[in-house]
């Protein structure tokens, strides 16, 4: 009797997955309730356990491609006694993941038999070794790259992070009225206090996210949210900070920056990343947050104007720290100093008060005393 195995529910966004690999090949035994593919979703790469035991007939779905949550992706030829409809696997919660009260709307239920893990460490080496390879450009006579001898590049398929991101970012900048606030800034403390922080260096982001939540403390529109022609007042007390995790863009949370110290929350945003490096699901979670903060300072980038992460208010862009000439009482010195800019929903805040707390934002910065 033969089975249809579906792609299961994998309780991501709603996006189409990307097939990895086929841990079977066809014509090889498969077990009920053992790996049977890798996927790859928004939030790390999972394996999906067979439904049914018996031989590997026919795949539907090869590496590479994309596939939605019921779509069938292989058929199986089934023990005797297995039925020949079958539905397909519900997921389980990922390993690493956090209890279900820890994202919003996630109800909690009873667990069902797992159908999902997270395969620990190396989910974005394993994505490149494993990608399929793309197919060679055509060679021969006739015009273009053939015709000239240089080979067309290949290719290059986004992996679901990246989809992800494509999606939301575009969706801001046609829906959300941008406008921006740049803003320079006296970073002669916070240098002075990372060089002098003993053990492991300060993260830079520590200091611009604690500076936000303070400053959020004191303009609290900011947090609100558009809700049609009315804005809702929210209370997440946490900033997001975004990372580059070999090419795939993540936000890390940092809640209740402004009680901590700046080695807590310079430390709590490195175990985030590693956990992102090692493929922890539960650590791609986005989670709600008061604002978001974008940082290209590393790589040079003076000014940039980064774009709102919906349904924020707001976003903060930092460029680098770099030594200019500076007027101190009528003297021209050489100071450190950074720009800043503030991307601002227009239907939530008017630039007078943005620009007061983009002012408050850069007086928390110039007036740090410690780590």
């Amino acid at each position: 009797m033969d089975v249809e195995m579906k792609m299961p529910d994998l309780s991501t966004t709603g996006d189409e997955v990307r097939v990895v690999s086929w841990v079977v090949e066809v014509g090889g035994k498969v077990t009920r309730g053992a790996p049977l593919l890798e996927v790859e979703t928004d939030k790390a790469t999972m394996e999906v356990e067979a439904i049914a035991g018996g031989v590997l007939k026919q795949v539907l779905a090869p590496p590479g491609t994309n596939v939605g949550v019921g779509q069938v992706i292989a058929v199986i030829e089934s023990e005797a006694g297995t039925p020949t409809v079958a539905s397909s696997p519900a997921p389980a919660q990922p390993a690493s993941a956090a209890p279900a009260s820890a994202g919003p709307a996630v109800a909690n239920a009873p667990a069902p038999a797992p159908a999902t893990t997270v395969k620990a460490g190396g989910m974005f080496a394993r994505n490149r070794a494993r990608a399929p390879e793309p197919p060679a450009a055509p060679t021969g006579a006739g015009g273009g790259a053939a015709a000239t001898g240089v080979a067309t590049p290949p290719a290059l398929p986004l992996s679901v992070a990246q989809r992800t991101v494509a999606r939301r970012m575009q969706q801001s900048k046609q829906t959300i009225p941008h406008y921006y606030l740049q803003r320079s800034f006296d970073a002669g403390r916070i240098v002075a206090l990372r060089a002098a922080a003993p053990g492991e260096p300060i993260a830079w982001d520590a200091f611009f996210a604690t500076a936000a939540a303070r400053a959020l403390a004191r303009y609290e529109r900011i947090r609100c949210r558009i809700d049609g022609e009315q804005l809702r007042p929210q209370a997440a007390d946490a900033v997001n900070v975004a990372v580059d995790i070999d090419g795939d863009l993540y936000v890390v949370l940092v809640s209740k920056p402004a009680a901590k110290s700046l080695a807590q929350v310079s430390a709590e945003i490195r175990h985030a990343v590693e956990r992102l490096r090692a493929g922890d699901a539960d650590a791609a979670r986005v989670r709600p947050a008061d604002i978001t903060i974008s940082n290209l300072g590393g790589v040079g980038v003076e000014t940039f104007l980064p774009i709102i992460n919906p349904p924020e208010a707001a976003v903060l862009g930092i460029g680098a720290i770099r030594p200019q000439a500076v007027v101190v009482d009528g003297q021209v010195v050489v100071g450190q100093r950074a720009t800043l800019t503030l991307c601002v929903d227009h239907r939530i805040v008017n630039g007078r008060y943005a620009g007061a707390f983009l002012g408050e934002l850069v007086a928390q910065l110039e007036a740090f005393a410690g780590a």
